[in-house]
């Protein structure tokens, strides 16, 4: 067996993205990389509102697909599957956007979670390293 062609990089070397690295806040990782809550950065309203109308979107469009394909292939078979799919993936943006429009909460925001301040306390029955007992 040859050794390896590449080098190891050494431990202080350079990050190679450096904007990945200033997202990441004192103590923690990248947000995206790091499932601490207190890693994760709050979104503003508005960010929140345009996920919460592509989640419905997105949503449409599968449901939409497999009704059209489902109506598709119990009226014309294979070719209405293909049909069927693609009329129902449009409805089911539209009517995903559609639904999106109808569904406003009061306040987006407030379902935001705040980073913690600090870690909560364990209880002492958790922090055993044998759990079956």
């Amino acid at each position: 067996m040859s050794p390896s062609s590449t080098t190891p990089r050494p431990l202080d070397a350079e990050p190679v993205d450096k904007d990945l690295a200033e997202q990441a806040l004192p103590g923690h990782g990248i947000p995206s990389q790091d499932p601490d809550p207190a890693a994760q950065i709050p979104i503003t309203a508005a960010e929140s509102d345009r996920e919460a109308h592509s989640a419905l979107m997105g949503g449409g469009l599968i449901a939409g697909a497999a009704t059209g394909a489902a109506v598709g292939a119990a009226v014309a078979g294979p070719v209405g599957v293909l049909v069927g799919s693609t009329v129902g993936l449009v409805a089911g943006a539209l009517g995903g956007a559609a639904a999106g429009s109808l569904v406003k909460p009061e306040d987006p925001a407030s379902t935001i979670l705040k980073p913690a301040k600090e870690e909560v306390p364990r209880s002492p029955e958790s922090q055993r390293k044998d759990l079956s007992r």
